[in-house]
Formats: structure tokens, sequence, C-alpha cells
């Protein structure tokens, strides 16, 4: 006998084989098949919050996705410089404040039981903060003068 199939549910089963045929003594043998869930991944912070565009220097909005199923843990790749991400109680958090401008998709993935993982993931565009330099020459940028004296030019790039 062969037992075979896919199964559709997660659970311990138990199963009991017994022979039929010619009124002999009935010969029976059972055991378990137990089917460990797949992971799973839910946002659990706003819908928003998994595409964020700031300035770099400010603090992210936390995002956070709760873990199911086989899943007994998860991590996340990709953040960009100054955010983390943190696994506890069933959560991961992503916070922190990026310190490093650009485009950053990250991805979160589960870890636990040997089956199918889950993932999600999403952008964080971090904005450069403005620059200014002096182009002029040293010391230009405090003058004294008369009054109806002109001031002198300097270049604006």
């Amino acid at each position: 006998m062969t037992i075979s199939g896919t199964p559709t549910a997660s659970g311990t089963f138990n199963y009991t084989v017994t022979t039929t045929g010619n009124g002999c003594t009935v010969a029976t043998d059972g055991g378990t098949i137990t089917v460990n869930p797949n992971h799973t991944l839910s946002l659990t912070s706003a819908p928003a919050t998994e595409t964020q565009t700031l300035c770099q220097g400010v603090a992210i909005t936390d995002i956070t996705y709760s873990v199911g199923g086989g899943a007994t843990s998860a991590g996340v790749t990709g953040l960009p410089a100054g955010v983390t991400g943190t696994f506890g109680a069933g959560v991961l958090t992503i916070s922190g404040t990026p310190t490093a401008s650009g485009t950053f998709n990250y991805t979160v993935t589960t870890t636990g039981n040997g089956c199918t993982v889950a993932t999600d993931g999403g952008t964080i565009t971090v904005n450069p903060n403005h620059t200014l330099s002096l182009t002029s020459a040293p010391a230009t940028e405090t003058q004294t003068l008369c009054w109806g004296l002109p001031l002198p030019t300097s270049p604006i790039p």
C-alpha cells in the first residue's frame, strides 16, 4: 500500500492501515504524518510605511512585520546606513535614522522550519541634505564697506 498526495492543511495526522480479505486474522499498522505550515509575513504598520521618502538625518517611520506559520524569525537586507531591523516577540521592526542618501530597496525574509519562506519588502528613498560652499576668495563672506559704495561682486554658482 502506498500513501500519497499533497497536503492542503498543516497539523498532525494519525492514520491506521487495516488488512481485509480471507477471514483470517486482520493485520493493522499505523503512523503519524506531520505537516508543517509554510511561513507567513504580514505588514502590521500602516501600508504607507513600506515606501518612504525622507531627508538624510531624519528618522524613518517604523516599519513592522509579523511572522507566522512555520516562521520563527525574520531578517532584512538592503537598508541604508543608520537604519536597522530587530526581531522580537514575533515582530520585525525596521527603524532608525539614515546617514546615507540614495534609493534603498529592502527585502524581509523569514526563517524557521524547512518549509516555504515568505518575503516582502519596500523602498526607502533618502534625499541628501542641501550644501552650500563659499566659492569666492576666503574671508569674503564678511565684508565692511562704506555707505554708497558697491559691494564687490562674486560669482554665484
